[in-house]
């Protein structure tokens, strides 16, 4: 038996398992999904303030169905079945509540899976509820460090996670998505939406088709590409970007480091918007090539320079706080860079290397140069605290202790005042406009004394 195979059978045995254990908590008259008939449980492509889209797989065609409702009104229970039969299975609820706790179940055929989800709708746009998410990278490894790190991660409770590329390895083919990211996050997912940037390794086979078919854009592909969006979730906006940068991808994608490719123009049009945006105060920028690394040894790929020039020049002119990327699979924090210099808390941008999710280390190794914080080879996930002006960062091991942390808050003199509530007699202002952004030209590099941990 190959150890794929083994791999399936065994997930395949803990779902049994598991469907028995739930049906210990079902209804007395519900029917339990026969083990090994879900593939992939079911997982949240995205939520928003009104909607929530959640996708599943079967190891076989079959007629599927899902039925939900929110806590507050159990009794309106809607029960649908979907239209046609197959093993891959989406599903759009509409007309939800803002900030509301909302249950789910699935259904095969005509037997309704014993498991209940459970997630919550972000707030309405411009709110200041205070809310966490997840920050995680090159994961797909299906290794001890994965696995113990995984653990406390599906134990978290965060409103999102973002995924910094590379979700498996080494190819991104279907079975290793299956295996290697859905059977390992399953907990998390089904509960907390998850908004990846693709890695290298995401666009190994067919381009990043699978990639692409696998996590849907929040809002379809209005970008005008499956692999850059953006989406926002109460008082903060969040940038998801594509930095491939081979010749093929460049020339059907654009890329990130050109200023006249669609991508870069576009980005320059969502920073504006957020910036502009009365209700956004905060702006989080990822993609997975790290524009700030001190990542050293074979295979370990350092900063990559083409991206920092185009990037950096645009995170200081609109004052973009966070800027996390993967690649490099280590923790690294910077300090607040800005202008390509260090400069004050809360002046500058801090660039996070979060691509230690996965523990594939091999050669590699974690130095430090000007601009570092803090630097280490360690299996971590990121978290990240925001009340509204205020921000907690904090690293996290695979013993769930917390081993790095930085705070800030927003300057006073860029705080914008909350949103009037509805109904409320709104002031004339005349709003700023956003400062021009920087021309995204080569600067030199300055050498500073790097920070200590």
């Amino acid at each position: 038996m190959s150890r794929r195979v083994l791999i399936l059978v065994l997930i395949s045995a803990a779902f049994g398992l598991q469907c028995a254990r739930n049906g210990e908590q079902a209804a007395r008259d519900e029917p339990i999904t026969p083990p090994g008939t879900v593939e992939r449980e079911p997982y949240l492509v995205t939520v928003t303030d009104s909607s929530a889209v959640v996708r599943w797989t079967t190891y076989d065609p079959v007629r599927p169905g899902i039925r939900f409702w929110a806590e507050e009104t159990p009794a309106d229970t809607i029960s649908e079945v979907l239209p046609r039969e197959g093993r891959n299975h989406t599903f759009e609820m509409l007309q939800l509540a803002p900030a509301a706790n909302y249950f789910y179940q699935i259904q095969i055929n005509d037997t309704l899976w014993s498991e209940t989800a459970s997630f919550r709708t972000f707030p309405e746009p411009g709110a200041k509820d205070p809310f966490s998410f997840l920050v995680f990278g090159d994961s797909g490894t299906l290794n001890q460090g994965q696995l113990e790190l995984a653990e406390h991660m599906n134990d978290e409770e965060a409103a999102l996670a973002i995924h910094v590329g590379d979700l498996a390895y080494p190819d991104g083919t279907p079975e290793e998505y299956t295996v290697k990211h859905f059977g390992v996050y399953a907990p998390l997912l089904k509960r907390v939406p998850l908004f990846p940037s693709p890695g290298d390794h995401d666009f190994r086979i067919r381009q990043g088709e699978i990639y692409a078919e696998t996590f849907t854009p929040p809002g379809g592909r209005g970008s005008g590409s499956p692999f850059y969006y953006s989406f926002t979730h109460g008082n903060a906006r969040f940038l998801s970007l594509d930095s491939k940068d081979d010749p093929w991808h460049t020339e059907a994608y654009g890329w990130l480091a050109q200023p006249e490719s669609e991508q870069y123009q576009w980005l320059l049009r969502e920073l504006s918007i957020a910036r502009s945006d009365p209700g956004i105060d905060w702006i989080f920028v990822y993609f997975h090539h790290a524009p700030y690394s001190a990542s050293t040894g074979f295979g370990g790929h350092g900063s990559h320079l083409p991206t920092r020039r185009a990037i950096a020049p645009l995170m200081d002119g609109y004052n973009v706080p966070f800027v996390f990327s993967g690649h490099d699979h280590d923790y690294q924090r910077s300090r607040p860079i800005r202008g390509n210099r260090v400069v004050e808390r809360g002046e500058g941008t801090v660039y996070v290397v979060s691509g230690g999710a996965g523990e594939r280390f091999g050669f590699r190794g974690t130095g430090s140069d000007w601009f570092t914080a803090y630097a280490d080879q360690v299996v971590q996930y990121v978290r990240v605290h925001v009340d509204h002006y205020d921000l907690r960062l904090e690293a996290v091991n695979r013993d769930g202790q917390v081993f790095d942390s930085w705070e800030m808050s927003i300057p006073e003199e860029r705080r914008k005042p909350p949103l009037p509530e509805e109904g409320a007699e709104e002031e004339e202002e005349t709003a700023e406009p956003p400062p021009e952004p920087e021309t995204p030209e080569e600067v030199e590099e300055v050498a500073e004394p790097a920070g200590t941990r």
